[in-house]
């Protein structure tokens, strides 16, 4: 592990304890959520991220045993919902453990894009925050799009294939038609055998 001064978590909570990114926060931001701890629980992944939200800051801590909610999810799964904005399709992955009600008021926090759009503006700026809104905006659209042609292109794709593959029936009529040629080719074998 890394000396506590050089890892990835000191810096980050360098920023996010900066005066800078406090000011640009907005007051009662967390209000919500303040005072409570979220343990984000990335599969495939060997780190956990822990975070702490206590007054209308952010702060990342490590592994620790107490938390309000843990919620577990692949990192891209994590990513789509939170880019979505809580959209059912990927909030249906992530499994919730902890208090409910701490889980529904922080799923709550991230669909809100007013509160995202807020502290976007005050950290990076109007415009900036106002550009990368739109790219993200187009990119969701993209996405959507392209999982709702998969998924009509898997439907269609079974569904011709269920009509390719033979029924029960066929699949006898086929066997019987097999089984009565080769009862008459056996027959014209015998009948030019004997004629020699």
């Amino acid at each position: 592990m890394l000396k506590k001064d050089l890892s990835i978590i000191y810096y980050i909570n360098k920023l996010f304890q900066s005066e800078a990114f406090l000011k640009s926060i907005p007051d009662n931001f967390f209000n919500d959520i303040d005072g409570k701890i979220v343990k984000i629980n990335l599969k495939d992944l060997p780190y956990n991220l822990m975070i702490k939200i206590n007054d209308n800051a952010l702060l990342l801590i490590e592994d620790e045993d107490k938390f309000d909610v843990e919620l577990i999810a692949s990192p891209v799964i994590l990513g789509m919902f939170i880019i979505t904005k809580g959209s059912e399709q990927f909030s249906s992955k992530i499994s919730i453990n902890g208090d409910i009600d701490t889980a529904n008021k922080f799923n709550q926090f991230i669909s809100s894009s007013k509160k995202l759009r807020e502290l976007a503006s005050n950290v990076l700026g109007e415009n900036l925050a106002s550009n990368l809104e739109e790219t993200f905006s187009k990119t969701i659209s993209s996405l959507q799009g392209m999982f709702k042609e998969s998924t009509s292109d898997i439907i269609d794709l079974l569904t011709d294939d269920l009509n390719v593959i033979p029924t029960k029936h066929d699949v006898n009529k086929f066997l019987d038609d097999v089984d009565d040629l080769k009862s008459r080719t056996d027959k014209l074998y015998k009948k030019y055998s004997y004629d020699k």
